[in-house]
């Protein structure tokens, strides 16, 4: 609307233009040369932003609009443009009728006629009040995100890492100008399988949070235990953009969990596995049977006449015994092959492989057991059973078979393998 009727304003080329300033979604302002410049046009944006009339604008300049938080150093710069006949593009805090403070970028330009004198101001105005606030937001919050001792993480929907915090930069050991861009699979150790990635992502994919404990390496190599929730962003839409994770680092209580449970799966004596373990693990072999179908045997060892042993040179020659027996173990036996102190002088092997194979590994010991183990010169020996796993066995039928194939050999004069 115009404000002062000027000549300027009455040409009809410059009506057209403020015909359609009237539908501009952003301010804009036609002032005066002077100095003491007045607002000659405002459109209708202007008028909303401001809350002032046409007639409270009369007469008035753009100081109207100022208060204290107007940043002074910025006018000064302003008046030099426009004295020079330059344009000016800057922002300022500005003040509405009810004295409530907004940020505006301008972008002011002069009008000049044909003998390229300066007639008039033009200045394009947008508020960037919520923008900076945004800004300023993500500022506060990356910073507060930044010291958390979480790993915060963000990957747009290919897995591309967009952000990072500082905890991500210490534990990792990754700067984020060397991380920014990255698709986030550069950090997997290889020591989970395909499936476990799959349920993320099916997970993920059905707008859920995905939870979960992730073995990941830093820069170094070193392996790194998360546990941590990932959990899909939507943008205004309602459209997932993102996906932020939030890990926190449970490596020492892993350590510290994995060597507790090794002492627990550890017999003290031998140094073997106990029957704790070789409980859990015919667990876990029964549970997959069904699946993997892959044949075992277990194999079951008593040395004969330990009680004799004990009773004739001691306990602690007995012990000594068990050791040097588990040596031998340890020796003759595959990696694959679980080795387990049952208890007493029995122990016990899982043989990876079928009835035949487990007779032969059996063989094999108790020949080694009877050449290499003895006391005081004198030989000892073992009896063993041996049996394959049936797709009718239970742990406890299993059992029975491997112990009564054992019987067999104790009964028919030890020193001995029988199968079942």
């Amino acid at each position: 609307m115009i404000i002062e009727n000027r000549d300027i304003l009455n040409d009809d080329s410059i009506k057209i233009f403020l015909d359609s300033f009237e539908y501009s979604i952003d301010p804009i302002v036609i002032t005066s040369k002077s100095p003491e410049e007045h607002f000659l046009y405002v459109n209708e944006a202007f008028k909303k932003q401001t809350g002032y009339t046409e007639s409270e604008l009369l007469h008035k300049s753009p100081r109207i609009l100022q208060g204290k938080k107007t940043n002074r150093k910025v006018l000064d710069q302003l008046k030099e443009k426009l004295l020079k006949g330059e344009p000016f593009t800057g922002q300022n805090v500005n003040y509405t009728k009810d004295n409530k403070e907004y940020i505006v970028r301008w972008h002011i330009t002069p009008l000049k006629n044909k003998n390229g004198e300066i007639i008039a101001y033009i200045s394009y105005q947008k508020e960037i009040t919520k923008s900076i606030w945004n800004k300023n937001r993500l500022q506060l919050l990356s910073s507060t995100i930044d010291q958390v001792d979480q790993v915060v993480l963000v990957t747009n929907l290919a897995g591309e890492i967009v952000y990072v915090n500082k905890a991500f930069e210490d534990r990792y050991g990754f700067l984020r100008v060397d991380t920014i861009g990255r698709n986030v699979n550069f950090l997997k150790s290889g020591k989970q399988s395909r499936s476990f990635y799959k349920d993320i992502w099916d997970t993920l994919s059905s707008h859920k949070s995905y939870h979960g404990v992730f073995i990941n390496k830093n820069k170094k190599g070193e392996l790194l235990h998360e546990r941590k929730t990932i959990t899909p962003i939507k943008d205004e839409n309602g459209q997932v953009s993102h996906y932020v994770s939030v890990a926190q680092d449970i490596t020492k209580l892993v350590s510290e969990q994995s060597e507790y449970k090794q002492k627990a799966y550890t017999d003290q004596l031998t140094s073997l596995n106990n029957r704790l373990k070789l409980d859990e693990y015919l667990d876990k072999k029964f549970k997959s049977l069904d699946v993997e179908k892959n044949p075992f045997s277990l194999v079951m060892l008593d040395i004969d006449n330990f009680k004799f042993i004990n009773d004739t040179y001691g306990h602690d020659k007995g012990d000594v015994v068990l050791k040097n027996l588990a040596k031998i173990l340890k020796k003759e036996l595959r990696r694959d092959d679980l080795i387990v102190r049952w208890g007493g002088e029995e122990f016990a092997v899982v043989v990876e492989d079928n009835l035949d194979i487990g007779f032969c590994i059996a063989e094999k010991l108790r020949l080694a057991i009877a050449d290499k183990l003895s006391i005081n010169n004198k030989s000892i020996t073992a009896s063993l059973g041996v049996a394959q796993i049936k797709n009718s066995d239970t742990k406890e039928s299993f059992f029975k078979r491997v112990d009564e194939a054992l019987y067999k050999s104790k009964k028919s004069g030890k020193n001995k393998t029988t199968s079942a």
